[in-house]
């Protein structure tokens, strides 16, 4: 379009009349000039439309590569939960405690039912709060009632301080977990009359704290003195 613009000015002259060779010249070097003008506009144009494309094409690489990098992001997120589940201390058979069912003060983890120490025990001790068993009574219910086919298995969790004031009691961490499950063991027994054979017995001791980064703060160590019980196998 510019350059049919062009040539029509530049052909008005010729249509009036004779024109000297000068005029001639300088009419031809303008044409010629403009026809430059012109094909370096279209050059450029050309050149900002592949900058733009080759743009649009790497930008779409770049979009692709982040949504394969976060669908394998979600993938794996998928794959270590099912490694949790399976990787959880749970015998073939076994159920998970419902959230509705959670006693006061109870927590869910891995499907197991956890009261922290707090709530039984003094720290170092293995000794229960006789005064304070509102949620232990709550989980004796429970095993008597929603979930009294299964065997039991409860856990003892300390945190990683060495012991002090109660060492020459039980020495390790390990030994003041298993004092802890059986005690909570013997209080179901005889209280809630639920017979023997129902419950197994486990110390971890310091070994499975609840995060390995926060292990060792105040709040962690708190976190980790737990009793959890897991529902095992069914028996009837």
């Amino acid at each position: 379009m510019l350059f049919r613009t062009v040539v029509g000015v530049l052909a008005v002259p010729f249509l009036c009349g004779c024109v000297s060779y000068e005029e001639y010249r300088s009419l031809q070097d303008d044409l010629s000039r403009s026809k430059r003008n012109t094909n370096d506009i279209i050059t450029q144009y050309q050149r900002d439309l592949l900058h733009r494309r080759k743009s649009q094409k790497e930008n779409s690489s770049r979009d692709e590569a982040l949504r394969a990098e976060v669908a394998a992001l979600k993938n794996q997120r998928v794959l270590d939960n099912k490694k949790e589940e399976r990787e959880a201390p749970e015998a073939p058979g076994g159920r998970s405690f419902e959230k509705e069912d959670l006693p006061t003060g109870a927590k869910i983890e891995s499907g197991g039912l956890s009261l922290g120490s707090g709530l039984l025990f003094q720290p170092g001790q293995a000794s229960l709060k006789k005064h304070q068993l509102v949620s232990l009574d709550q989980v004796g219910n429970l095993l008597k009632g929603k979930y009294a086919s299964y065997e039991v298995l409860i856990e003892g969790h300390t945190d990683n301080q060495p012991l002090r004031s109660t060492r020459q009691l039980f020495e390790y961490n390990m030994v003041l977990g298993t004092a802890r499950a059986s005690n909570v063991f013997k209080y179901l027994s005889k209280r809630h009359s639920i017979p023997e054979k129902r419950f197994q017995i486990m110390s971890y001791g310091m070994s499975r704290p609840l995060n390995e980064q926060s292990a060792s703060t105040e709040q962690g160590r708190r976190e980790n003195r737990r009793v959890v019980f897991r529902l095992k196998r069914r028996i009837h």
